[in-house]
């Protein structure tokens, strides 16, 4: 008998989990270029230059935090995927000079984050430079580690010289 299976996760959050329950639904689903567990197997997709900062936009407002941690700013991503992460962080320093740690174990799940100068750089990279659609409350989070000054001087480097040419104005 086939079903599928709609319960609601979280009462706090609109987060629903679909469940198919037949085996020939599971097998049209891949054969349609459905991913068994893709959230942990998916690779970073081929990107067009000219959309990558919109796309790395839409990954950072779904599946990102921007935050403080006192008063430094950190831009941090998650997902069930390194191989996922790892194409982020390698697109986003061959587009932009700013290097990211590698990803991190985090749980179930893995994170990157960049913080300090460097966050400040993506994010002028991500929400100012490159404007379009954002979600509003990040754009604004944004929009203040842009106007975050370092207290002392980053180490050294911590600034690659390709970012003091993609953004001059964003450094001390």
């Amino acid at each position: 008998m086939e079903s599928i299976d709609l319960r609601k996760v979280s009462a706090k959050a609109n987060t629903y989990v679909v469940s198919f329950c037949s085996k020939e639904m599971y097998q049209d689903i891949l054969a349609h270029g459905g991913t068994p567990r893709k959230s942990r197997t998916i690779d970073f997709p081929k990107v067009p230059p000219d959309l990558l900062s919109h796309f790395v936009r839409g990954v950072v407002d779904g599946d990102g935090t921007l935050a403080w941690n006192g008063d430094r700013p950190i831009i941090q991503v998650y997902s069930g995927s390194p191989l996922f992460l790892n194409g982020l962080i390698h697109v986003i320093a061959q587009s932009t000079g700013i290097p990211a740690p590698l990803p991190q174990a985090n749980r179930d799940n893995w994170t990157v984050k960049w913080s300090t100068i460097r966050a400040k750089c993506l994010c002028a990279w991500l929400y100012a430079d490159n404007p379009g659609l954002a979600l509003e409350r990040k754009a604004a989070i944004a929009t203040q580690f842009l106007a975050w000054q370092p207290r002392k001087t980053p180490e050294k480097g911590t600034i690659t010289d390709v970012m003091r040419l993609n953004f001059p104005t964003y450094l001390p």
